[in-house]
């Protein structure tokens, strides 16, 4: 017993002590592998030096355009005329030896006639309510203008349609203003018509 004993821990000891050699082994054998695999993965990176001469770029500033030149001026062509002649201009002198009688009023001659004149003609205001039916027409008034030259009694001869435009042709009427006639130098009354038209185009 003793002796199987004996050989038994003999046996242990030398398997124990093989496994650490071949541990021992494998050890130094990682060891310098990995130290070749740092080896190879060192990498060197060399810097070459380009003999480059520095360029400098210039800058110019755009030529500026000058403006055209202005057309010349367009010759103007003067028409030729005989100077008048000096004796030629002889201004007619008023017969200072007619009598006293000049005629009456301030034109010192005959009074001229003339007819009644518009000074202000104010246009109609377009009803609103025939706007939006879009209405159109127009209205044929008679009215007196005075010896002032004021615009009375207008009344409605005819209207197309009826009683749609009369009241705005009558209020525009009673604001127009006339030189009034002259007969025999004295400003008479007088009686017109006028027909004012209502066209949607005109508002």
């Amino acid at each position: 017993m003793v002796v199987r004993h004996g050989i038994a821990a003999l046996l242990a000891l030398g398997i124990t002590f093989g496994l650490f050699y071949l541990m021992q082994y494998l050890i130094s054998m990682g060891s310098e592998r990995g130290a070749d695999i740092r080896k190879g993965q060192v990498i060197e990176f060399v810097r070459l030096k380009r003999d480059s001469a520095t360029q400098t770029r210039k800058r110019e500033l755009p030529k500026k355009e000058q403006p055209p030149e202005p057309p010349p001026p367009p010759k103007l062509q003067m028409s030729k005329t005989d100077a008048p002649d000096p004796n030629a201009m002889a201004i007619a002198a008023p017969d200072l030896s007619a009598g006293p009688d000049l005629g009456s009023g301030p034109s010192l001659g005959a009074p001229s006639d003339s007819d009644s004149v518009p000074l202000v003609r104010v246009p109609p205001q377009y009803p609103i309510r025939a706007a939006e039916r879009g209405i159109e027409g127009w209205v044929v008034l008679r009215f007196t203008i005075t010896a002032t030259g004021t615009v009375e009694n207008p009344e409605v001869i005819d209207a197309k349609p009826k009683r749609i435009f009369d009241r705005a042709a009558i209020r525009a009427l009673k604001k127009w203003k006339y030189r009034p006639r002259i007969v025999d130098g004295q400003s008479i009354a007088r009686t017109e018509e006028v027909k004012l038209s209502f066209d949607l185009d005109d508002i």
